[in-house]
């Protein structure tokens, strides 16, 4: 005897096998939204990075105007400090948001050390601009070197924990790019400070007095007409300069620091140095590929930091150094590339990891 079930029964099996379907189609539309709207914001991100320097660039150009006396005015300095210290801070949270994803090719900890290194570039900035802009000081080391030479450190950990990963299989014509890259640095930066030491030589000093020695019997002095003394005009008091606006613990610190000058001057010049040979190794390492794109821009990123601190470091060993130079722009530009490098390498993970998902399914 065959029974039949009712058709209620039917349809409540019917109904609840369309539930299950769903209630398995569901999960995979969640971990698809994140993705959809990160590639969504990727056009965002990057026209924002490039307006921004392009915003930089023509504030550079349609507002550098020294006065007088060679100094920028107040506004302008005020104006290119935010540029160059939003820049860096923008890139160091498009940095972060790659070390928290976890669909980063490239690694977590990678983009963690880059990121690091850009904030503390942001509170070198912020140290400079109080000890310079603020309370008027003109220290050989502050307070905000330090900042900057930790960067330094964070920036070139993350760059060489991208490249340590990778077997370097690299043929001998990629090899002596990367040496050549490094050699022509030392070579550029040995230059630079010769330069500076040949052009910190005050020319035009006046040359030694030679004096003959008379063969002859001296003359008989000559009365010389008595003249009438002249009025001699009142002697100008000099500018007394003003008291620094300072704390005392920052003249202090001042004083502690101001042996410390050359060490931190090597410091820069190695760091450089350093940044420039791990930004040549990028190029080569990640030169083809799906990956390439991101870390491309990292080590053009690199190349405007190194071109910037030339240029200051030349200056300052001169005494020539003018805040609000044309030239530091590639401040700017380096934290834009280092903020456009970090959004594509999120999207091209991300869709990477979309295109595998979809092959799998």
């Amino acid at each position: 005897m065959v029974k039949f079930a009712p058709q209620g029964a039917i349809a409540d099996f019917q109904v609840g096998t369309v539930a299950v379907e769903f209630l398995r189609s569901e999960p995979l539309s969640k971990s698809s939204t994140p993705s959809s709207a990160s590639s969504s914001s990727t056009p965002l991100l990057v026209g924002a990075c490039i307006a921004w320097g392009v915003i930089t660039l023509l504030f550079f150009l349609l507002f550098t105007a020294p006065g007088e006396d060679g100094a920028q005015p107040a506004w302008f300095l005020l104006g290119i400090n935010l540029l160059e210290t939003g820049a860096f801070f923008l890139a160091g949270l498009l940095c972060f948001r790659n070390w928290r994803s976890t669909q980063i090719a490239s690694g977590r900890n990678v983009w963690f050390w880059i990121g690091l290194g850009l904030v503390f570039y942001v509170l070198g900035n912020v140290m400079f601009f109080l000890w310079g802009n603020i309370w008027g000081l003109d220290p050989a080391v502050s307070l905000g070197d330090f900042f900057y030479i930790f960067s330094y450190i964070f920036l070139a950990a993350g760059m060489f924990k991208a490249v340590l990963p990778r077997r370097l299989n690299l043929e001998l014509p990629q090899w002596l790019m990367v040496v050549g890259i490094g050699l022509g640095g030392i070579l550029l930066t040995i230059f630079v400070s010769l330069a500076a030491a040949e052009a910190a030589v005050v020319p035009g000093a006046p040359a030694p007095t030679l004096y003959l020695a008379q063969t002859a019997a001296p003359a008989a002095p000559e009365t010389a007409p008595e003249v009438a003394p002249e009025a001699v005009p009142p002697a100008v008091p000099e500018p007394v300069a003003e008291p620094s606006t300072a704390p005392g613990w920052v003249l202090q610190l001042d004083v502690l620091l101001e042996p410390l000058a050359d060490g931190v001057g090597l410091l820069y010049l190695i760091g450089d140095v350093v940044l420039l040979i791990i930004a040549g190794t990028l190029l080569v390492a990640f030169w083809g590929g799906r990956y390439s794109q991101s870390w491309k821009l990292i080590a053009i990123a690199a190349f405007c930091l190194y071109i910037a601190d030339m240029f200051f470091s030349y200056a300052v060993n001169t005494d020539s150094y003018i805040e609000g130079s044309l030239w530091e722009v590639f401040w700017t530009l380096s934290a834009v590339f280092f903020g456009l490098g970090a959004v594509v390498e999120h999207a091209v993970s991300v869709n990477s990891r979309r295109s595998t998902r979809r092959r799998r399914s």
